[in-house]
């Protein structure tokens, strides 16, 4: 293989528990949306489901729900950002919850007796009903098919007060629903909302990044491991003259004689452009710097004093080359990298 990315189960399971323990009573939602965030949603939802107490999932749209069923996954599924207008049937066909934001889908559900979750709006300004529209909601919260109550954190990473403020407005109207229904599921943490231990009336946690080992704020308390590593190849390896140029643009010119190795990784396989000149890779244990502008389907390194050869393995990520040392140098968020590793990365799981 020329691309390849390893995930590492093991450490997966010591993510989950390591935020297990620090959530409390409260059971995990896994996050398995976009592949899992790049990582194979099947497989890493399949493991946790056989290896964990990981209580449901959710998955951003009616297909991905799908997929796990079809990939054997039996636990409640999530389905958080699919209107119902569209694919209806699917959510009773595959047993799927959708998450309802709108009045349209919640007359959409009622009607074709789709059980499901409300959204609000307590401040992120995207999907979810307004406080405007609480008391008109009051009238599902006996119906039985009303099973739970999500929101979602925008800053819970760095504005703590404003985050407090969501919450008290959440609570709110939870309080008001456990007062004819104790049975709802009601969640609005997410990773970076673990440390503040909003423990009171929530039933659960959404874990989505930390689970695979990305930290949503330098401080943040739990230890984790991140479970890609990425891996290609080097397929030329070479020495260039004083004065020559390395790829386009010639951005960078060598100063003087520089040995190079050309490996088959590019920004159509996750390595973003912005990274040219600006991250390195590790071959036979050195830090070897990019040179030039990253291409499509390779990258130059420079190997001076690096004994390299052809077929030699290049590290693009691990656990010291994070993703998170990588969105930094990006100017991006980790979400963003790992989502951007390509699919024709061969995905390799390992337990």
């Amino acid at each position: 293989m020329l691309r390849w990315a390893e995930v590492y189960l093991d450490r997966l399971k010591r993510n989950y528990e390591n935020l297990k323990r620090f959530t409390g009573h409260k059971r995990i939602i896994a996050v398995v949306k976009a592949n899992a965030y790049g990582h194979g949603s099947v497989k890493v939802a399949s493991f946790l489901e056989r290896k964990t107490d990981v209580d449901a999932f959710a998955v951003a749209t009616v297909f991905e729900g799908i997929e796990l069923r079809e990939g054997g996954v039996k636990k409640p599924i999530i389905v958080m950002s699919n209107p119902l207008f569209e694919n209806a049937c699917n959510f009773l066909e595959y047993k799927l919850i959708p998450v309802i934001f709108d009045f349209e889908s919640l007359g959409i559900a009622l009607n074709m007796g789709i059980p499901f979750h409300i959204k609000l709006d307590t401040g992120m300004g995207r999907l979810g009903f307004l406080p405007a529209d609480f008391q008109r909601l009051t009238e599902i919260f006996t119906s039985p098919l009303f099973k739970g109550i999500m929101s979602h954190f925008p800053v819970s990473d760095e504005d703590k007060r404003f985050t407090q403020e969501q919450f008290s407005v959440f609570v709110k109207f939870v309080k008001e629903v456990l007062k004819v229904n104790r049975n709802v599921v009601v969640h609005i943490d997410n990773s970076a909302a673990i440390p503040y231990h909003f423990d009171s009336l929530l039933t659960h946690s959404r874990i989505g990044l930390a689970l695979y080992g990305s930290k949503p704020s330098s401080d943040f308390p739990v230890e984790l491991e991140q479970i890609m590593e990425i891996k290609s190849r080097l397929i030329q390896v070479k020495t260039l003259p004083e004065g020559w140029g390395i790829s386009y643009g010639r951005t960078y010119v060598t100063s003087l004689r520089e040995k190079v190795g050309v490996v088959a990784f590019g920004y159509a396989d996750g390595l973003m452009r912005s990274l040219s000149g600006n991250w390195c890779v590790k071959i036979n244990g050195h830090k070897c710097p990019v040179r030039g502008r990253i291409c499509m389907d390779m990258t130059i390194v420079s190997l001076e004093g690096v004994k390299a050869f052809p077929g030699d393995e290049v590290v693009i990520t691990d656990r010291e080359l994070t993703f998170d040392k990588m969105a930094e140098k990006a100017g991006t968020i980790s979400y963003e990298i790992m989502c951007d590793v390509s699919p024709r990365v061969k995905r390799v799981f390992l337990e």
